[in-house]
């Protein structure tokens, strides 16, 4: 049974125990994610002697990208295998990339293709474990995961963002975004509404209808005021957490960080139409703002709703469709990057979890074919304008320099000053390293 217990600050109003517990999470009903608010506040001890001027964006394209309808045409190939689209010539001498991407041809010099990255699995879950967490079995952080609970958060803004779907979607691989064994706590701050929308409004950050800040102030002098109040526990720490989380959730809600980060109308019309007018480009955009603002890991997720990158039949319509958002959103990005100066500061990673198969098949499409997919690298201070490695003449497979997942996300980890020799324990308390095999790319750095 609850009992009511006096409030001071607001007379006339009791509450409970199970409400005060609501209140102390909710810092007065504004409801931030308990994950993101969490993370925000690493360990002061885990981040002392690290940088705080380096972040990643991961653009992810959900579903597999063809290598051969993006960054690898093959124009030389019988018409089954180079498909449906013209290659065209790019800012690098004898580099070519396919018709639908002009922009992107434009600002290669500002950019690497990594053309034989592999890891010879055609299944959705091993391709975008290993790509996003280094390992190619479940349960494992992800590489954003890992950076919020290393680095922390910076300027009152989650440590670790997500533009996309949410972790509650009915997607079988949802979870290799996520934090596992490190504790949710270093889940990412999800954003699932679409910042093209006009009525778009990031969940749980704007303050609740008819809440002021002084009454926010009223709230945390009433809930400092009943810390004899026990919080039920458990044995993962829960009852530490909660204080945690409420002096997070406050300082994020009333500071202007990160309300101004996730506010788009301060963008001109001019630069949002560069990144285009859609929820690809328009999180892009959302994305510089919020490496700008201070947080250290961003992941803009294509589409995964209909499998975008997914193209079993129709390939030609499916990046029709794709191919001009993809050819808006990512050299916008790239570009709007180098012109504030933030592309030593900023690395960008374009990959997904596999490529395409070589041959078209019956239905117009192409299968999944882990045997080599490309990469496209951005910023981050590193060597620009070429290509590394390269596939077969039919796209087949690695035919120099093959790398794989982990030598991506080794050269992420070098960007932001992670040891991915660090280990943290799993949930049977075995120490687990950060990355436990790859290399950084040499011709990167």
């Amino acid at each position: 049974m609850s009992h009511p217990v006096a409030c001071r600050g607001l007379p006339g109003e009791e509450i409970h125990r199970r409400a005060f517990l609501h209140t102390a999470v909710s810092a007065g009903g504004v409801g931030l994610s308990l994950p993101a608010i969490l993370a925000a506040r690493a360990p002061a001890a885990e981040r002392q002697g690290l940088p705080g001027d380096t972040a990643v964006i991961q653009v992810w394209l959900g579903g597999g990208p063809t290598h051969f309808e993006t960054y690898d045409p093959k124009p030389e190939a019988p018409l089954e295998y180079r498909g449906p689209f013209k290659a065209i010539p790019t800012r690098l001498p004898g580099v070519q990339v396919c018709e639908l991407l002009p922009r992107h041809a434009r600002i290669l010099d500002r950019a690497v293709i990594l053309r034989s990255v592999f890891h010879n699995s055609g299944d959705h879950d091993f391709g975008m474990y290993l790509c996003t967490t280094g390992k190619p079995i479940k349960s494992h952080p992800s590489a954003g995961s890992y950076a919020a609970k290393v680095l922390g958060s910076r300027g009152g803004v989650p440590p670790y963002v997500h533009l996309g779907f949410h972790q509650t979607d009915n997607l079988v691989f949802v979870p290799n975004f996520k934090a596992s064994y490190l504790g949710g706590g270093f889940d990412p701050f999800y954003v699932t509404a679409d910042p093209a929308d006009a009525k778009f409004v990031v969940p749980d950050l704007p303050l609740a209808d008819g809440l002021t800040i002084d009454r926010l102030d009223d709230r945390r002098s009433l809930v400092a005021r009943f810390d004899h109040v026990r919080r039920c526990a458990d044995a993962r720490g829960v009852m530490e957490s909660l204080d945690h989380f409420r002096r997070a959730a406050f300082d994020m809600v009333t500071g202007p960080g990160a309300r101004e980060a996730f506010d788009l109308s301060r963008e001109s019309q001019k630069t949002r139409d560069a990144y285009g007018m859609h929820r690809w480009g328009q999180s892009c955009l959302l994305a510089r703002r919020l490496v700008e603002a201070g947080v250290p890991f961003v992941t803009v997720n294509f589409d995964p709703h209909s499998y975008t990158f997914d193209m079993h039949s129709n390939v030609k319509g499916g990046m029709e469709s794709a191919g001009p958002r993809m050819d808006a959103a990512i050299p916008a990005l790239i570009e709007d990057l180098c012109q504030r100066g933030l592309d030593r500061k900023v690395m960008v990673v374009v990959w997904g979890e596999f490529g395409r198969t070589p041959r078209v098949n019956s239905s117009g499409g192409r299968d999944h074919w882990g045997e080599v997919m490309s990469v496209l690298v951005a910023g981050g201070g590193l060597r620009m304008g070429q290509v590394i490695g390269a596939s077969t003449a039919r796209g087949e497979y690695p035919k120099d320099r093959p790398l794989k997942p982990q030598d991506v996300l080794a050269t992420v980890y070098r960007h932001l000053k992670i040891d991915p020799a660090k280990t943290f324990q799993d949930l049977s308390g075995r120490p687990v390293p950060i990355l436990p095999e790859g290399e950084v790319i040499a011709e990167l750095v």
